[in-house]
């Protein structure tokens, strides 16, 4: 038969055609190849054509396809578009009568199951060698895997069990962060401690060889500096050595130790590398500007000889050069993976482009081409860079510039930009857009958050370091802080004068009194012997014990003073707290942040939110409980201390942890860092910051004009010179230097040269910054920030200006040369304490909801109950079921959806149950389903915290069950569900009906393939047993899927009739959409007629 075409298969998936471009892509011939692709330049989409092409043209089998990216978002992007297509295209070519070399519409199944591509991220793909092979350099296969919280744990415990004497006046979490950063740069660079102790040994004896000159000269003193920081840093690797020894004593690994092993096992074990080359005949790796010297290794070595390596990525996206990637490994991919010919000669692999740009409208691509036009021209650069062209039928596009005065300023112009677009595109405007606010830095969040907030935008903050700056997160960890530790009055500060107990000045100067007399009093019984002297005792004058321990209501101080009325109810409030969360330290981690939450009542206080559904307002808290259970998971001893110490230490630093890849999300303005905003994309994007020092973060505009200090400082900055990428970094040419001046003047020269090495990073951050909007770009600075001196413009900022690509709505004139920070000198009036409505009217729509509820409980009993009245009555009720066998028994407030189900289908055996509770013998089906829950939760890369109450697959022992695990695994790939990309997965949502809260854990959340319409989605609950017998249990079972779907539209705000719902019978493989499911009203009908007869 003829071969299909690049456009053949197009035209049978009913898709639009390639591009030239794109075609000599997806057909090149089988051999290394480099393809240059812009941002938005449709990659994705060529790998994932590029797959499909060779396995319908039968040159590759799909399970000898290894694709390779760096995050599970992207791998799973790639993975479904290529799993789908290939499924059509087999139906698409049966259909019209073609036969396919390499698929058939009866070797679907079978494809959908077994016969599939490996695609992975580059650590998993490691990790899975480090496995296989690790043995070969004794690591054991079940080695244990450090998460970042863990690792930072281990770290710290190395530090502070320190004895040797480091001679360093740097803070214990500046040591444990270099600690970090060695041991990770050592593995990015395939280097071991002592290997780089003797090489920075290497560079003080030739930096001290350099000879004295005439007359004799003493070294500079920035060249003194430099030997003692070498030596410091000698010193610390010492530490990394223990830190290291103490993961191999405990068959532990981290992600860069995977990534190191996998290395040294292809470039050290040569049947590695032969193994891998049979199994995988195709290897595309994508985003490859982003892999470390370490990754090149591995690859090279693996796919070397001239194998069918493909490479994607843009250079002008390198942004990752604080870990170790390099522009110029992508560069350098034609020589280190060269075509290998047929007599046996080495050529250059193969250059590709795709440079139409599928995303960015004409005036935004403008923007960004211009500014990374100095890019493509660098002398450095190996190969031709292209510059993006806009896709046919582009926008014009709209890119403004402003230069406001203050970053008040500042914030209030991203405000107006963003809310004047989001808003235009609501129900009057079509479907609403995406906005997104990027910064260099998260220093900036905290204004632009205020901003954004007050003008009643709903904003999620993306990242731990900008999340651990959100008020309601800050409250928790505040509240967390002072339950732990009886010395962080700064903590204790927060909830005192925040917006729940707003304690005036008055109350707080006499609790410092109190703070000091309760401090006293305890020094004079420690002095008397009445109390053990301990020095962590009496030497600290604790606020949260004057808070723990409040005055008689007759106090007075020896200044006059004493707490008010209010004021002291409101610190026994919090006084009563505290207990209650230091009562509760025996529950995980998780549960705790959960219960400190509920405790200050932030749940509520954010649910009450004006404007802002549940979900989406609680959004912040989830996912700082989130962050809460990555450390209980990954840590060995997740104790309250250690988590609060690693959230201080993630806070302190600019580039925080990482967290996962977040989505578009058109019901908030996300606010995050630039480097967090890669790969991703919305319709308006506000780059904030832009000033000198701020994007570019080094200052070019100053007398020496750009300079950085590279690896000459940083306690955790590994020297160039060991570096696996050295020849890509500028060269400080310290050996053979004439005399002290010579050496010096080099050390000057290696300074400018990594200023214009950073502000060529810089530009690339930048333009990464400028492609992620689609469509609107607002491009901002200020002259004044928190420095005693102005900002001017970013070089980036004037480039566009000045070139006339971006409209400039306001320019601040240059603040005069003897004047002031205005922010200093401005006098801010404020209303402390603050009121905790805000503006807006909020105040008098609570006060008019707050008197209804007044005028209701005056209308009805007189006797108001107190917390003491509920305990009687429930323990008198008790005493009378007992005595009365067959006595009804009182529901939970609470009802999982499962329980639900239990009550409909036999209220007296649910009844029985809730009495006296048994603990049940988990059945092998109850185990499998839980089995089977967990490994599809894997399957789309998602975890989440699970109730016990919800455990996934716990009601799935009701029927028999007839098929193995193995066998639930294939039947649930050959669903449609495996192919989809869920919205949601293992989703906790509540809702209210007939007064009681129905929890419900929902399996998986869909777009609805069966109903048009982007907000139509479908409910999924997978179910390992078979399908009800009868009608009866049927209806029973049915229940479940109508309170998730009730659950679902009213926690999201869809409406109902866009929200389908279907059971998944993972042992047969069928799906069942039931023809009706009940609503609210019949719910509630079937929950009173059970609940009163």
């Amino acid at each position: 038969m003829t071969a299909l075409s690049a456009r053949d298969i197009a035209a049978l998936l009913r898709r639009d055609p390639p591009t030239p471009e794109q075609v000599a892509v997806i057909e090149s011939p089988l051999r290394p190849a480099l393809v240059v692709a812009g941002a938005g330049s449709g990659k994705t989409e060529t790998m994932s054509a590029r797959v499909v092409w060779l396995i319908a043209n039968g040159l590759v089998a799909p399970e000898q396809v290894l694709g390779l990216t760096f995050t599970r978002k992207a791998a799973g992007e790639l993975a479904e578009r290529v799993r789908r297509r290939l499924r059509h295209l087999a139906r698409a070519a049966a259909a019209d009568g073609l036969m396919l070399p390499g698929l058939s519409a009866a070797e679907d199944t079978a494809l959908a199951t077994i016969a599939r591509p490996t695609i992975s991220t580059y650590n998993a793909y490691a990790a899975a060698l480090v496995g296989d092979h690790g043995l070969r350099l004794g690591i054991e296969p079940a080695a244990r895997l450090l998460g970042e919280a863990a690792q930072w744990q281990l770290a710290s415990q190395v530090v502070e069990s320190w004895t040797a004497d480091l001679d360093s006046r740097a803070a214990v979490s500046t040591v444990v962060d270099a600690v970090l950063s060695l041991s990770g740069a050592l593995d990015e660079h395939l280097l071991e401690p002592e290997d780089a102790r003797r090489g920075i040994e290497q560079i003080v004896e030739a930096i001290e060889a350099t000879p004295p000159g005439t007359p004799p000269k003493p070294h500079y003193a920035d060249i003194r500096t430099l030997i003692g920081a070498l030596g410091e840093r000698s010193r610390v690797l010492e530490l990394v050595a223990e830190y290291r020894r103490r993961k191999r004593a405990t068959d532990a690994l981290d992600f860069g130790d995977q990534v190191a092993i996998a290395a040294r096992l292809a470039r050290d074990v040569p049947e590695v590398g032969e193994t891998e080359r049979a199994r995988f005949r195709v290897v595309l790796l994508d985003e490859y500007q982003d892999t470390s010297y370490a990754q090149l290794v591995l690859l090279s070595s693996l796919f070397r000889d001239g194998h069918p390596v493909t490479a994607v990525g843009d250079p002008h996206q390198s942004i990752y050069g604080w870990r170790g990637a390099s522009a110029g490994g992508l560069e350098r991919f034609p020589e280190t993976f060269p075509v290998l010919t047929a007599d046996g000669e080495r050529r250059r692999a193969d250059l590709h482009q795709l440079s139409t740009s599928w995303r960015n409208d004409v005036a935004v691509l403008a923007a960004a081409n211009l500014v990374a036009a100095p890019l493509r021209r660098a002398a450095t650069s190996r190969i031709e860079l292209p510059e993006l062209g806009a896709r046919p039928g582009a926008g014009a596009g709209e890119v403004l510039a402003r230069m406001l005065p203050t970053v008040e300023d500042e914030a209030r112009a991203v405000t107006e930009f963003v809310a004047a677009r989001w808003r235009a595109a609501g129900p009057d405007g079509g479907g609403r857009v995406t906005a997104a606010v990027l910064c260099r830095k998260r220093a900036q969040f905290p204004v632009l958050h205020a901003a954004l907030r007050e003008a009643g935008l709903p904003v999620e903050v993306v990242g731990l370091g900008g999340l651990l700056a959100t008020p309601e997160v800050v409250d928790v960890v505040a509240l967390l802080q002072a339950a732990h530790d009886p010395s962080r009055g700064d903590a204790l500060m927060r909830l005192l004068t925040g917006a729940r107990l707003r304690i005036g000045a008055a109350d707080l100067h006499a609790l410092a009194d109190w703070s000091v007399q309760v401090a006293d009093g305890l020094e004079r019984r420690a002095a008397a012997g009445e109390v053990p002297a301990a020095a962590d005792v009496v030497d600290e004058r604790s606020i949260v014990d004057a808070v723990d321990q409040l005055p008689p209501p007759d106090w007075h101080s020896s200044r006059g003073r004493s707490l008010s009325e209010t004021g002291r109810a409101r610190l026994a409030e919090l006084a009563g707290v505290l207990r209650a969360l230091r009562g509760q330290t025996y529950l995980s981690l998780p549960e705790l942040v959960v219960q400190a939450e509920r405790l200050w009542g932030l749940d509520l206080e954010v649910a009450a939110r004006p404007g802002i559904s549940p979900g989406r307002a609680r959004a912040h808290l989830d996912a700082f409980r989130d962050v809460a259970v990555q450390y209980a998971e990954s840590t060995d001893d997740p104790t309250l201390g250690g988590f609060l110490a690693w959230l201080e230490s993630a806070d302190a630093h600019e580039q925080g942890l990482d967290m996962p890849v977040t989505e578009p999300d058109p019901d908030a303005v996300q606010l995050m860092t630039v480097h967090a905003a890669k790969g991703l994309e919305w319709d308006v994007v506000a780059v904030a910051g832009l000033v000198d020092g701020g994007l570019p973060n080094t200052r070019t505009q100053g007398s020496e004009g750009p300079v950085d200090s590279g690896w000459l400082t940083g306690l955790g900055e590994l020297p160039y010179p060991l570096r696996g990428d050295r020849h890509d970094l500028p060269d400080f040419a310290y050996a053979g230097a004439a005399d002290p001046q010579d050496l010096n003047e080099r050390r000057k020269q290696f300074r400018r040269d990594a200023g214009d090495h950073q502000v060529a990073e810089e530009r690339r951050l930048a333009y990464v910054a400028f492609t992620r909007a689609r469509a609107a770009l607002l491009l901002t600075g200020a002259w004044w920030g928190d420095a005693g001196r102005p900002r001017p413009p970013s070089l980036f900022l004037t480039e566009v200006v000045e070139a006339g690509l971006a409209r400039v709505e306001d320019w601040a004139d240059a603040p005069a040369p003897d004047q002031g920070n205005p922010r200093e000198a401005q006098d801010t009036a404020v209303l402390w304490p603050a009121d905790p409505f805000g503006t807006g009217g909020r105040r008098e729509l609570v006060r008019t909801a707050a008197d209804a509820v007044l005028a209701a409980r005056a209308a009805g009993p007189d006797d108001t109950p107190t917390p003491w009245d509920h305990t009687v009555r429930l323990l008198l009720a008790e005493r009378e079921d007992e005595a009365r066998p067959g006595a009804d028994v009182e529901l939970p407030a609470h009802l999982s959806a499962s329980a639900v189900v239990r009550l409909a289908g036999d209220p007296a055996d649910f009844a029985r149950a809730l009495r006296r509770p048994v603990p049940q013998r988990p059945s092998p089906q109850a185990r499998r389903g839980t089995r089977f829950h967990a490994w599809v939760e894997g399957f789309y890369g998602e975890s989440a915290l699970v109730d016990i109450d919800d455990l996934p697959g716990a009601d799935d022992d009701s029927v028999p069950v007839d098929a193995d695990e193995l066998t639930l695994r294939e039947h649930f790939l050959a669903t449609e569900w495996s192919t989809l990309r869920p919205i949601a997965v293992e989703a906790d949502v509540e809702t209210v009906i007939g007064g009681y809260v129905l929890r419900s854990r929902i399996d998986a959340v869909f777009p609805d393939p069966q109903r048009p319409g982007e907000d139509a989605v479908v409910v999924v609950d997978w179910k390992t047993g078979a399908p009800p017998a009868d009608a009866e249990s049927a209806a029973v079972r049915e229940l479940q899927l109508a309170v998730y779907r009730l659950a679902w539209s009213r926690w999201t705000g869809t409406p109902l009739d866009r929200v389908g719902a279907a059971f998944c019978y993972v042992g047969t493989g069928r799906t069942v959409r039931p023809e009706r499911l009940l609503g609210a009203e019949d719910i509630e009908r079937m929950l009173l007629g059970v609940t009163q007869g």
